[in-house]
C-alpha cells in the first residue's frame, strides 16, 4: 500500500508540475525579483483540490524547518489516535487515614499531561474535596509526575528560559507554568499587575518610566527570579500603554504548590505542609481517590493549540499519544521515530524528515514542500477534515492572523497556520480560489531574510486566487 502510494505521487507531481507552473512562472519569477529573496532559501507549492491540479511548485524537494507547523502534524495524528472526544484526566488521591475533617496523610495530585489545567480548575476540584469533609491536611502535597519520562532541566530553545514559549514538556502543570504580568506607565510611575496573584511571592518594581519611543518594549524589560522574589527593572515608555507578558518565572512543581496552598487556605482549609515530586506510582501505595477533573474535548483544545500556536500543549498532546499509544512513560527523544512511523504507516513520504518536538521549537526540523502537501491532502480528504480546518486560524480574523491579511481579497477565503522564530518563516493551509474551490498551499523559507517573507508569502497566495 505504501509504496503503490507513493509510486501514485511521484507520478502526480511528475505529469503536472511542469504544466502547472507554465500558468503561474511569469508572476512566480517576478516575485523572486521583486522581494530579492534567494531563491534557493525558500519553497512554497499549491494543488487545486477540486481539479489535481498542481497550481505551483519551487524547490519541492528541499528539506527546510517549518517551525510550528509541525503542530498541524501533531494535531493531525492526535485526532486520528486519540480521537476527537478523548480529554486529559486530573485526580487527586490520599494516602493514610481521614479522622473527621483532617486527612492524617498526604494529598497527591497525579496529572497526565493537559497543558489546559487552569487554577479554575484547580479550585473546583478542591471544593469538591473540601465538600467531603475535609479541611486539614497534616500531610505533604505529593505530585506524580510519572505519567510522562523524565525532560532534560534547562533545555530551552533560546537565551530566554522564562518565556512563555520555552516552558517544558511537563506530566503536571497549571496556567501552563506561567503567570500573566500587566505593566503601564500611569502618571509617571510603572505598575505591575500579577495573573494568579500569589500572596507567598514579591513582586520587586525597579521598572524605570519614560517618554521614550515604545519601540520594541520588551528589549527594555529585565526580569529574574531568586526563591520567593520576582525582580523587575529596566524602563517603560508612558507611550506604549499597557503591555503584558506571560512569564515562567518558577518551578513548575513549586508554583502549582504555592497555588494550591493559597487556594487551599482561601476556601476554608488549612494547609502547611510541603511538597514532593515522584515519578514511580509504586512509591505511594494504597492511594484513595479523592477528586477528578476532565479536559475539554481534544477537538476543542487543538483550536487554541494550532490558532494561537501554542507550544506546551503541542509538546504534551504529542507525548500524550506516545504514552496512550504504548503505555510508557514517554520522552521526546521518541518523538521522531514515532512520527515517521505513522506516516509511513499511512502512506506518507517521510525521507528525510526530522521532528523531534510535538511544536516545532527547533533548529533540528526538516520537512520538505512536497511532504507537506501530501499531508495537507490526506487531511482535507480525512474525516476529521473539519475539525483541523476549523483548528487554523481564519485570515485576517483570529489567531496569529488577526492583523495579517486584513485588507486582502483573501480575508475569511482561507485558513492558515503560521510558523516563525528567528531565520525562519512558513505558512500552511486551505483557501478558496476565484471560483469557490479549494486549495492547499505551503511555503517555507530559511534565511537571515526569511522573518521580511510575509508579504512575499501573501502575494503569492493572491496571485494563486
Amino acid at each position: 500500500m505504501y509504496l503503490a502510494r507513493k509510486l501514485f505521487w511521484i507520478v502526480f507531481f511528475t505529469l503536472h508540475s511542469h504544466i502547472a507552473l507554465s500558468a503561474k512562472i511569469n508572476s512566480i519569477e517576478n516575485f523572486g525579483d521583486q522581494y530579492k529573496f534567494d531563491k534557493s532559501e525558500y519553497g512554497f507549492g499549491a494543488i487545486n483540490l477540486s481539479s489535481g491540479e498542481i497550481i505551483a511548485l519551487h524547490n519541492e524537494d528541499q528539506l527546510f524547518n517549518s517551525a510550528s507547523l509541525v503542530k498541524i502534524i501533531t494535531t493531525y495524528i492526535a485526532l486520528k489516535e486519540l480521537g476527537p472526544d478523548f480529554r486529559w484526566q486530573s485526580e487527586f488521591y490520599y494516602t493514610g487515614e481521614i479522622d473527621g475533617n483532617t486527612l492524617k496523610g498526604n494529598i497527591i495530585f497525579k496529572g497526565r499531561g493537559d497543558a489546559s489545567f487552569s487554577v479554575e480548575n484547580l479550585e473546583a476540584m478542591i471544593r469538591a474535596i473540601q465538600n467531603k469533609g475535609i479541611k486539614i491536611i497534616e500531610g505533604d502535597l505529593i505530585f506524580d509526575s510519572s505519567y510522562f519520562g523524565l525532560t532534560a532541566n534547562g533545555s530551552f530553545f533560546d537565551n530566554e528560559p522564562m518565556r512563555a514559549y520555552n516552558v517544558l514538556p511537563n506530566a503536571i502543570s497549571i496556567q501552563s507554568n506561567t503567570i500573566n504580568f500587566k505593566f503601564e506607565n500611569k502618571n509617571g510611575e510603572v505598575t505591575i499587575e500579577a495573573d494568579p496573584s500569589i500572596k507567598s511571592l514579591n513582586i520587586n518594581n525597579n521598572i524605570n518610566a519614560t517618554m521614550d519611543s515604545c519601540h520594541n518594549w520588551l528589549e527594555d524589560l529585565r526580569y529574574e527570579t531568586k526563591i520567593t522574589n520576582l525582580n523587575f527593572s529596566g524602563k517603560l515608555s508612558q507611550k506604549c500603554g499597557a503591555k503584558e507578558i506571560d512569564l515562567a518565572m518558577l518551578d513548575s512543581q513549586y508554583y502549582f504548590y504555592q497555588i494550591f496552598k493559597q487556594k487551599w487556605i482561601e476556601n476554608g482549609g488549612w494547609f502547611d505542609g510541603d511538597y514532593k515530586v515522584i515519578s514511580d506510582t509504586s512509591a505511594e501505595k494504597n492511594r484513595k481517590l479523592l477528586a477528578s477533573h476532565y479536559s475539554d474535548p481534544l477537538s476543542s483544545l487543538i483550536r487554541d493549540t494550532n490558532k494561537y500556536s501554542l507550544n506546551l500543549m503541542a509538546r504534551n498532546l504529542m507525548l500524550t499519544i506516545v504514552a496512550e499509544k504504548y503505555l510508557i512513560q514517554p520522552r521526546e527523544e521518541m518523538v521522531n521515530s514515532y512520527i515517521n512511523n505513522w506516516l509511513l504507516t499511512h502512506g506518507l513520504d517521510a525521507d528525510g524528515l526530522f521532528i523531534d518536538n510535538g511544536a516545532g521549537l527547533s533548529r533540528n526540523i526538516k520537512i520538505s514542500v512536497k511532504q507537506f502537501l501530501m499531508i495537507l491532502k490526506n487531511i482535507y480528504y480525512d474525516p476529521m477534515m473539519p475539525e483541523m480546518i476549523s483548528s487554523f486560524p481564519i485570515a485576517g480574523i483570529d489567531g496569529t492572523l488577526k492583523k495579517r491579511m486584513r485588507s486582502s481579497s483573501m480575508k475569511m477565503n482561507g485558513h492558515f497556520k503560521t510558523g516563525s522564530m528567528n531565520n525562519v518563516s512558513a505558512i500552511a493551509g486551505f483557501f478558496l480560489n476565484k471560483d469557490k474551490e479549494m486549495n492547499i498551499f505551503i511555503f517555507m523559507m530559511n534565511g537571515k531574510k526569511a522573518n521580511e517573507s510575509q508579504k512575499l508569502q501573501e502575494a503569492l497566495i493572491e496571485t494563486l486566487l
